[in-house]
């Protein structure tokens, strides 16, 4: 069997996977404050800070998990983080006290890191470059849908808050890990380090870990491409956190209406992608990402100026379209400028755009207690308008970004910012 044959294979169970994995991950950790609360009887600053220590562990492990798969292979990896998923699962399941817990969240967040920039490194690895970005598509519609099903789904069942929903969200990855692990044995390793020359394999993993480092820290491309992420994930990260303060503080009816537009952010995605899919694809990434930023300004100025809630479901339909065009272009741009041999390196480093979920939250807060909502609005829409400018620079001085995903024939090597 040739490996044409296999990759499309491959790349439906990562597709599939995607969607069977959050939707676990939905039944249970978005339900973990309640839990906290209720069964530890943790204080809500305790709580805040618990959670919200995570996206420091998942920035270092998905760019770890990426600069690994480089070395070790994108199955190996792959397969050892759903392996640390299950066991930190399980190990919440058995967890009573604070301090296990906090084991436990930091090691989950740790090795699920990994899905996402492994996981686009395989696809890169597997399929044509025309072909990539519909599959980031499909994957982050996948993520999506699991993600709108998942707390629906766990509160059907009784599973809201429960200690059980972890022995679930186990049983799911474990299948996964199962139909990834039969796939991996029927296909040649992807990224591995056996394909790399002989001396190259020798070489520490430390040492080649370093080097990895090196060359995503130096490339200029690079640093100004997550920048301008870090712009558009602090507007739009946690856009939840600012609406939930904001509705609850000035609305009676401001529960139902948060109830109502996060419905519609899951919604819109899920209704929107495919379609978002096939007009990114007709375009070029930077041209996709500098309109997917226009409409999250014009998404956060409505937000600003809403109110009724009516008003605030049709800036989140506006936000949400924007959204559906920036995430598979910022993967494209990525993919169009790794170096081959350390594709996972480069998407790991992408991971460092979750600094946006944390500033966002941090200064929209600080905007909504020192100039009330729509200034807070308005402050972090700003930073979209940041990142076109960026992104305008950036498509300047590499050609290569500037050319329709249907007509893309790989990396541009000379192109340098």
């Amino acid at each position: 069997m040739t490996r044409t044959c296999r990759a499309p294979v491959m790349a439906r169970l990562l597709v599939t996977g995607s969607g069977f994995v959050s939707l676990a991950t939905s039944i249970s950790l978005p339900f973990l404050a309640i839990f906290l609360r209720q069964d530890l009887s943790l204080e809500p600053a305790a709580v805040g800070l618990l959670i919200g220590s995570s996206v420091f562990f998942s920035i270092f492990g998905g760019f770890l998990a990426g600069a690994l798969s480089d070395i070790f292979g994108r199955h190996q990896v792959l397969l050892l983080s759903m392996v640390g998923v299950v066991l930190s699962f399980i190990s919440l399941y058995l967890s009573h006290n604070v301090v296990p817990v906090f084991a436990s969240s930091s090691t989950m967040a740790l090795f699920a890191s990994a899905f996402n920039p492994v996981g686009k490194a395989l696809l890169s690895d597997l399929l044509p470059a025309g072909e990539r970005v519909r599959w980031f598509s499909y994957q982050y519609l996948g993520y999506n849908l699991g993600f709108a099903v998942g707390p629906v789904f766990g509160a059907a069942l009784g599973l809201a808050g429960a200690r059980l929903s972890f022995l679930v969200a186990a049983a799911v990855y474990t299948c996964y890990l199962i139909a990834m692990g039969c796939a991996a044995a029927l296909s040649a390793p992807i990224g591995a380090s056996h394909a790399k020359p002989a001396r190259q394999r020798q070489e520490a993993p430390l040492r080649r870990i370093r080097d990895s480092v090196r060359v995503v820290a130096t490339d200029r491309r690079l640093r100004y491409v997550l920048i301008a992420a870090i712009l558009l994930e602090t507007a739009y990260g946690r856009v939840s956190v600012l609406l939930a303060q904001y509705l609850v503080i000035n609305y009676v009816a401001g529960t139902e209406i948060l109830a109502a537009v996060l419905t519609t952010n899951a919604v819109t995605v899920v209704g929107f992608q495919l379609i978002a899919s096939r007009a990114i694809r007709k375009r070029s990434p930077v041209s996709s990402i500098i309109v997917g930023s226009l409409l999250l300004f014009a998404g956060m100025v409505a937000f600003a100026f809403a109110d009724t809630a009516v008003q605030f479901v049709a800036a989140m339909v506006v936000l949400t379209v924007g959204e559906t065009f920036i995430i598979p272009a910022e993967f494209a741009i990525i993919d169009r400028i790794a170096l081959e041999n350390q594709r996972g390196s480069y998407f790991g480093a992408q991971s460092f755009a979750q600094l946006g979920g944390f500033l966002g939250p941090y200064l929209g807060g600080l905007l909504l207690a020192g100039f009330g909502g729509p200034t807070a609005f308005l402050g972090l829409g700003s930073l979209p308008l940041v990142s076109v400018v960026i992104y305008v620079v950036v498509g300047r001085r590499i050609p290569e970004l500037c050319r329709p995903v249907t007509r893309a024939t790989g990396r541009d090597p000379a192109a340098t910012v």
